[in-house]
C-alpha cells in the first residue's frame, strides 16, 4: 500500500489576513495557515467559509486552498 504525499481536506476559515491567505480550522478543530497559489483566481474568502485543503504529510501546519466547498 503505497502512502500519499498529499492530503485533501475541508477546511473553515476562521480569520481573513490577505485576499491570498488565511488562518482556518480542519474538521477535528487544529488551526492551520492556508493560502492559495498564484497560479489560481483568488478565491473569495470571509470568515466561516469552507474551503478545499491540499496538506503534505510532512507538515500538518498549513494548506493550499484548492477550491470553494
Amino acid at each position: 500500500m503505497e502512502i500519499p504525499d498529499k492530503i485533501h481536506t475541508s477546511a473553515t476559515i476562521r480569520e481573513v489576513i490577505s485576499p491570498r491567505t488565511c488562518h482556518a480550522a480542519l474538521p477535528n478543530g487544529k488551526m492551520i495557515f492556508a493560502f492559495t497559489s498564484k497560479k489560481i483566481e483568488t478565491l473569495p474568502l470571509h470568515e466561516g467559509g469552507k474551503v478545499r485543503v491540499q496538506m503534505d504529510v510532512a507538515d500538518f501546519s498549513r494548506g493550499e486552498m484548492l477550491g470553494e466547498g
